[in-house]
């Protein structure tokens, strides 16, 4: 069948479950340095629910409105919000 050996299989897989730890590592660090500017406003959960109504109004078009729902859940000024939307 196949002449890999046990050694040779671990040296493959090792490496490739650290690329994949890495790579949940980086996206989980991007989640929450989008989120680091609304964490000074409100707590984690929050913050994570109001990002995706903020990632819904945007895919339909609605960033307008979106940047009405960031003012009125966080009391952000207008610009602060537009620009946090935008970076979504």
């Amino acid at each position: 069948m196949s002449d890999l050996s046990l050694p040779e299989i671990v040296g493959f897989v090792v490496p490739g479950l650290f690329i994949c730890g890495l790579a949940l590592w980086t996206v989980g660090m991007i989640r929450v340095f989008r989120q680091r500017r609304i964490l000074r406003y409100t707590d984690r959960f929050r913050a994570e629910e109001l990002t995706g109504r903020v990632r819904q109004l945007k895919i339909r078009g609605d960033e307008e409105q979106a940047v009405r729902l960031t003012q009125v859940e966080l009391g952000m000024s207008v610009n602060l919000a537009r620009s946090w939307v935008r970076s979504i």
